[in-house]
């Protein structure tokens, strides 16, 4: 026997809310499992969040670096990707006793080796602002990780902004006009006493006083060039008016000491 749902509408309607209800539902699981997946997959990019790092010492950072060092060695892959783990570590630990300065020259040497140090950088600063501007993805101690990660790189780059690649780098965070959260604020006040500042922002005021260095070697450069110009103009008006007054230069005095001599003699 069979039934045709069309001679009972009331039933017809609720099957087909039902089945949009589930579906509903399920569509929402989906949504909130891949956003699981993908926050896990980006911030398990990080190696150790910046609270951890701020706990090792000197002697810890080197040991990571060597280790690391040692990692890329022996990988039969990609041997820039330890190399590239250990780099993110030594921006992202907060650098208030100037670490980064003395633990850096062995892996940046590393990675120049295999002709890495620029690439393995964009590739960071990638992560790190793709992080900062999906904040909400990430739990703010992540957000945080990476914000330090792009204030000491900025830091690292300022006294080489006239080159090409750092002033690249610098203009690409300050681009990407990054605000850190609420949470990320919170959280930084929470664990290290004070607030952060956009990276964005440290990025323009670099570029900016780049820039406004640049404005004022041209206007000295230009002042030089016309001070020059003008004493030339000066100097070929005198010898035209001295020319046309038809004067003779005055005798140098040797030549009048001889005169002087011959008319003696």
């Amino acid at each position: 026997m069979k039934f045709d749902l069309r001679a009972f509408p009331l039933r017809r309607t609720l099957g087909v809310t039902l089945l949009l209800s589930l579906n509903s539902f399920i569509m929402r699981k989906i949504i909130f499992l891949l956003t699981l997946v993908l926050s896990f997959a980006v911030q398990a990019g990080l190696l150790f969040s910046y609270n951890r790092l701020a706990l090792k010492d000197l002697d810890q950072m080197n040991k990571l670096i060597v280790e690391k060092i040692k990692e890329s060695r022996k990988e039969r892959g990609d041997k820039t990707m330890p190399l590239k783990e250990a780099l993110q570590a030594v921006f992202s630990r907060p650098n208030e006793d100037f670490l980064i300065e003395k633990v850096l020259p062995p892996l940046r040497n590393e990675l120049e080796e295999h002709g890495a140090w620029e690439k393995t950088v964009k590739s960071l600063v990638k992560e790190s602002l793709g992080a900062l501007e999906n904040a909400q993805a990430f739990k703010p101690q992540a957000q945080v990780t990476y914000a330090i990660f792009l204030e000491n790189l900025v830091a690292e780059l300022r006294p080489k902004v006239a080159e090409d690649f750092e002033r690249s780098i610098l203009m690409q965070i300050r681009e990407a006009k990054l605000e850190l959260t609420k949470e990320a604020n919170s959280e930084r006040r929470l664990r290290m006493m004070k607030e952060g500042t956009s990276p964005s922002a440290l990025a323009k005021a670099v570029l900016e006083t780049y820039e406004l260095g640049q404005k004022n070697d041209l206007v000295t450069s230009e002042k030089t060039l016309g001070k020059e110009k003008t004493e030339k103009i000066i100097d070929k008006n005198d010898a035209k008016s001295t020319g046309d007054s038809g004067e003779k230069p005055a005798p140098s005095a040797e030549k009048s000491e001889k005169s002087e001599k011959a008319e003696k003699k």
